[in-house]
Formats: structure tokens, C-alpha cells, sequence
């Protein structure tokens, strides 16, 4: 007891080099909550987003990569291979997946009883008619259902909610049919194959505001119904209609596994299956970059720190040099000299923790609100950049669409960053790390040297 006392009040006899040794050791320790708190945190959005995008998996046929190798569109025509519908619910049947929301769109139609609604493209004065298209999904739109004005969203086969622009040009009233013919000839002669076209015979249930409708690049009169409403009208192939799938894996490492099966079950060698990297890539970029940044400035204050703190312990005990000899002139043995050492120095460790821990939490957040920040302007600022040099990719055959995948994702600009039990046990142990190098470089030096060698060299 005498020792721990002893120790106790020399901290405060030579508080000078004890305040210089706890001012290294709360920097360190602050420096290494803020980062751990913030890698932790950040792992943890990344690995949602991971779950998120990282486990939706598209089968698409690879237009962009057939023309990038050179096929003309005869040729290209000649490779382009259409899976049915049945094939794309058949490829659903997996153990690896947990999920599956269908989409189909079909365009290039034309209707006898409707009038189209007229808009100026974006660049002219000319008015011109708005194509009509079909919007199929399996899954129930919640951004359409806050927009529809009068009925209902759609439920049974063949019910569809138009745009309220579409139905004041043509009186259309809830209950009214509205008949659409998809014009599959056409289709069908870029591919050297005769198809008949497809009528549509659909029944109004809403109606929607076509102002607070979000368009997409390309202005159309979207008419939205279910994926089965489509499906119904029967397809041999997908040929004259634009096929998406959304297949989300139980865990995002059967990728692989997933795509053997489905190549198993007869998909063609044109078709990729992929999740969307360019989505997770823009969505996750900016908290990767966080991530590696703060964990490198982890280690550079780690080892900086202790190498700092290595040497301001070093001359420390050498100016101690005297006083130890004393101690062990009156018969102090090694081992208590070294424990009263070492019980300074995690003494003045555990005050750096409990003000470091509170410290560091509290400036967490901010400072990962900065970092987070200027990395999702720095990702933005190239975006945009891109996208004044290129319009976006989008190629269009057969019915098939293939477009930039990343259109329509934003960086990940927040994060809670919050101090857990996990950092709390990595940051005792470099605690005690700390205290044991401040401790033992002390120890070693004391207890090379005699007693009487000590009294001899005080000068």
C-alpha cells in the first residue's frame, strides 16, 4: 500500500514531466477513439449498403459489350438471344435467393381510340406526340401510390393507373377501357422473325398527377399496371419487350453460386449476371475512402505516439536517476522500485482514459461529418463532371434496354457515429499497451544501473 500511496504522490511532486506524459498519452488516446469510433462506424454503413446493393443481382444480355467488340447490328441482331418470361420466373426457383421483384416494359405502341398528349422536347418549340408506355412491376410502387389523385393503385390483371394529362385530353373516367396494340412487327423484322403485335385491352383504376410525376430521361405517357398483366398477354419470347429482374441473394458471396445455377438452367452466354458495382461503387466510395483514411491515421498516430512518449519517457527517468538511487541505497528492493514505476504510469494512463473516452466520443461526430462531407462533394463534383462529357449510356435493341447503372444513386452522406463496447476494448488494451511501454522502458533503465553507481553520477 505504501508503494501505490508513494507512487500516487510523486505524480504530483513532478507534475511537470507527468502533465507533458499524460498530454501524449490523452492525444494518443483521443486520436485512437475518433478513429476507431469512426472505422467501426463506417464498416457498419458499408456493409448495409453492401447487404443492399451487393445482394441485388441483374441478368441482363450484354448490348453494350457486343457492340464494344465490334458487331455491327446485323450481326449483333444475329447473336441477340431472348429468354421468355417463363425462363425469368424459373431462374426465381433458388435456394440462393430470398427475393425477386419482376419489371417489364413495353414500348413502340400505338393506339386507335387515344389521342397522345403533346409536349416540346427539352431544346426545341416544336410540339410533339408523347409515346405511350407500359410500366409492369411485381412489387407495388409506393412513389406512385403518393401521386394518384383519384381512384386507386391497381390490383387485379389487366388495371392500370394513367396520367391525368392522358385521361383530360381523352375524357377517360375511372372504370373506362383504353385499348393499346404493341407493335412486336417491328421487332420482329430487325430479327428476321415474324410477330404478330400485341393487344392491350385495360381497365382505368386511377389516375395520377402527371406534375409530380419524376420523368425519366425520356419523356413518355407511362401507363403502370402489374407484372402479371403483362405477363398474361403471353410472350414467346421477351423479343419487342424490355425484361428486368431483380434477384436478391440471402448473402451476398452466392453471386457465383447463383449464376452457375441459373447458366445451368439454360442461360445464354450473352447475358451477364452482375450485381450493380457501379451503384455500390458511387454509393459506397466516399465511406470507403473514410474508412481507409481514418485507419491510416490510426496507425501513424499509434506508432508516432509511441515512439514520442517512448522518448519523453526516457528522459523522464533519467532525471529520476537520483531519487531511485536513493531508494535503493536505504534497501528498497528492484521489484518495488519497478512497481512503483509501473503504478505511476497506469495511474496517469487510466486519468488519460476516462478523459479521453468522454473527449474523443464527443468529437467523433463532427469530424466524421467533415470527412464524410467533403468526400461526397469531391464524388459529386466528378460525377458531374462525367456527366457533362458524356450523356448517359443507354443502347436500346430488340426491345432490350442496357443503361449506366450508377444514373439515380447518390454518395452515402451520413453516419452516426456513436462509441461502443467494441471500441471501448480495443482502446483499454492500447491503454494498458501504453502504460506498459511508459512503464517498462522506465523499469529497464532504473534497474541496470547500482545504487552507489547512481549516487556517484548525480552531477
Amino acid at each position: 500500500m505504501y508503494l501505490i500511496t508513494n507512487a500516487i504522490k510523486n505524480l504530483v511532486r513532478n507534475k511537470g514531466r507527468n502533465i507533458l506524459l499524460a498530454a501524449v498519452t490523452l492525444a494518443i488516446i483521443i486520436g485512437a477513439v475518433v478513429t476507431l469510433t469512426i472505422h467501426n462506424a463506417a464498416s457498419r454503413v458499408i456493409d448495409e449498403i453492401r447487404l443492399d446493393i451487393g445482394s441485388r443481382v441483374t441478368i441482363e444480355q450484354d448490348i453494350m459489350g457486343m457492340f464494344r467488340s465490334g458487331m455491327g447490328v446485323e450481326e449483333l441482331a444475329e447473336n441477340t438471344i431472348h429468354i421468355p418470361i417463363h425462363d425469368w420466373v424459373r431462374f426465381a426457383d433458388s435456394a440462393y435467393l430470398s427475393n425477386t421483384i419482376f419489371n417489364a416494359e413495353v414500348f413502340n405502341l400505338e393506339s386507335e381510340s387515344l389521342l397522345p398528349v403533346q409536349a416540346t422536347p427539352p431544346g426545341t418549340n416544336i410540339l410533339q406526340d408523347v409515346p405511350f408506355r407500359i410500366l409492369g412491376s411485381s412489387e407495388l410502387d409506393e412513389t406512385l401510390s403518393d401521386i394518384i389523385v383519384h381512384g386507386r393503385m391497381f390490383e387485379g390483371i389487366n388495371e392500370v393507373v394513367i396520367d391525368d394529362e392522358l385521361a383530360h385530353i381523352n375524357n377517360i373516367e375511372l372504370g373506362d377501357t383504353i385499348e393499346l396494340n404493341a407493335l412486336l412487327s417491328t421487332w420482329g423484322e430487325l430479327a428476321g422473325r415474324e410477330l404478330a403485335d400485341k393487344p392491350f385491352e385495360l381497365t382505368v383504376v386511377g389516375i395520377y398527377s402527371a406534375d409530380l410525376y419524376e420523368r425519366p430521361l425520356f419523356r413518355f405517357s407511362d401507363i403502370f399496371t402489374s407484372f402479371e398483366t403483362i405477363a398474361s398477354a403471353g410472350w414467346e419470347s421477351n423479343l419487342g419487350l424490355n425484361m428486368t429482374a431483380e434477384y436478391f441473394l440471402r448473402n451476398p458471396d452466392y453471386l457465383e453460386l447463383f449464376e452457375n445455377e441459373v447458366r445451368a438452367k439454360g442461360l445464354p452466354d450473352t447475358y451477364i449476371v452482375s450485381i450493380n458495382q457501379p451503384a455500390y461503387d458511387r454509393v459506397a466510395g466516399p465511406m470507403l475512402s473514410m474508412k481507409s483514411a481514418v485507419m491510416t491515421f490510426s496507425i501513424v498516430i499509434l506508432i508516432l505516439g509511441s515512439l514520442v512518449l517512448a522518448l519523453i519517457s526516457f528522459l523522464v527517468i533519467r532525471e529520476r536517476k537520483y531519487e531511485v538511487g536513493v531508494l535503493r541505497a536505504m534497501g528498497m528492493e528492484r521489484g518495488k522500485v519497478a512497481f512503483g514505476i509501473l503504478t505511476e504510469a497506469v495511474v496517469i494512463t487510466t486519468l488519460c482514459l476516462v478523459v479521453g473516452l468522454g473527449l474523443g466520443n464527443a468529437v467523433a461526430q463532427p469530424i466524421a461529418n467533415g470527412l464524410l462531407g467533403n468526400r461526397v462533394a469531391a464524388a459529386e463534383a466528378r460525377s458531374e463532371e462525367l456527366q457533362q462529357d458524356r450523356v448517359a449510356a443507354v443502347v436500346v435493341f430488340g426491345g432490350q434496354m442496357q443503361s449506366e447503372h450508377s444514373i439515380g444513386y447518390r454518395p452515402e452522406s451520413e453516419i452516426t457515429v456513436a462509441i461502443s463496447a467494441n471500441v471501448i476494448i480495443q482502446i483499454i488494451i492500447i491503454t494498458l499497451a501504453l502504460a506498459a511501454l511508459s512503464g517498462i522502458i522506465g523499469v529497464v533503465i532504473i534497474t541496470q544501473y547500482e545504487p552507489l553507481k547512481i549516487l556517484r553520477e548525480r552531477s
